[in-house]
């Protein structure tokens, strides 16, 4: 990838990435409550279609940001970069 220049294009990149860490984190929470209720011995049709909707969603989610959406991100990236390289007389 080309250097990127623009400051705000620079911080949608770094909300991407942290929206991707913090869907990450959130699944290990789901994750953890599951397993500690299990261990407290809750009944499962209290907390086990929530919880596995809850991961699904963020499976899907976090499909569709590294997918197309990624795709997207990348080429409006690269473009900024080719700019800023006509802006200093060069060509990539």
């Amino acid at each position: 990838m080309v250097e990127i220049t623009n400051q705000k294009l620079n911080q949608a990149l770094d909300h991407f990435e942290q929206m991707i860490e913090d869907l990450d984190s959130y699944r290990e929470v789901l994750v953890a409550r599951r397993t500690r209720y299990e261990s407290e011995g809750r009944d499962p049709k209290t907390y086990q279609f929530v919880i596995a909707l809850g991961l699904r969603r963020i499976d899907r989610l976090k499909s569709a940001l590294e997918g197309e959406t990624y795709d997207y991100l990348r080429d409006v990236l690269d473009s900024s970069g080719v700019l800023a390289s006509v802006d200093e007389g060069r060509w990539i």
